[in-house]
């Protein structure tokens, strides 16, 4: 395919993160697959691999569009190369081990005033939605499931959306981004590893297991504190490139808004 996103996608993701993991007792020696410590970790979850990826559901994508361009009151604006982008794999659903995942978006910068975030499951039924308010952007936004909403079911992929509300009287003015997510499990011996590692040994174990959007979110909770740390801004570079997302949404993490 000659989709740039795919060939991103397809790259192997290089090793440039330097990081001294400490390598706990009992954890076993690398093997050969493409992480984000590859070349530098020996950190490894024992036992066997997890659920493969399901297939790419784009088709099940709610409304079958998205449309990540400037608000109509914004086209003025200066042109910028980052647009409203869902921080999510775009060929197939990104997973997670949390019951209430966190999800990230970039939002350029806009004079609307508000989004909305919502989850939908398989069947296209709303699982969560929030209002969330725009402010001092371009920024980039994490939100978390609250922990009222219904865990996530294993092994059903969820479409979720976050949309730049343009004109609060036509909705159809909004702008939006979606993307996909699915839970995994593992087993407890392999959860509580990864559960009692350092943040930096989480993103390597999350690698291994496939747990797309844990590894990314513990990669932002990490810049969020240590933003010169040039082996952790090296590894979001090459996490997001890894899924086919324009690698320039780093601006401003200080800035970023957690909900």
């Amino acid at each position: 395919m000659s989709d740039p996103k795919t060939l991103l996608y397809r790259l192997p993701i290089g090793m440039a993160l330097t990081l001294e993991l400490a390598i706990a007792p009992g954890i076993a020696a690398p093997t050969s697959s493409p992480s984000l410590f590859a070349s530098q970790s020996t950190i490894q979850l024992a036992q066997t691999s997890p659920p493969p990826p399901p297939k790419n559901p784009e088709r099940s994508s709610p409304g079958g569009r998205r449309d990540p361009s400037n608000c109509p009151q914004d086209a003025a604006a200066a042109p910028t190369e980052l647009i409203l982008t869902a921080l999510s794999p775009t060929m197939k659903p990104g997973l997670t081990l949390a019951e209430h995942p966190t999800f990230l978006v970039y939002a350029p910068k806009t004079s609307a005033k508000n989004a909305e975030f919502s989850l939908r499951n398989r069947e296209g039924r709303g699982v969560y939605r929030t209002t969330v308010a725009l402010s001092n952007t371009p920024t980039l936004i994490s939100l978390t499931l609250p922990a009222e909403t219904p865990p996530l079911t294993v092994g059903q992929p969820y479409t979720w959306s976050f949309a730049i509300i343009c004109n609060p009287s036509d909705r159809l003015d909004d702008r939006f981004v979606t993307g996909m997510v699915q839970r995994i499990e593992l087993d407890s011996a392999r959860l509580r590893q990864i559960q009692q590692a350092s943040p930096k040994e989480q993103v390597a174990l999350y690698q291994k297991v496939d747990a797309w959007y844990d590894a990314l979110t513990v990669l932002y909770q990490l810049r969020q504190k240590q933003f010169n740390d040039p082996s952790i801004n090296t590894a979001w570079r090459e996490l997001l490139q890894s899924a086919g997302i324009n690698t320039m949404i780093d601006s401003n993490p200080e800035q970023g808004s957690p909900r």
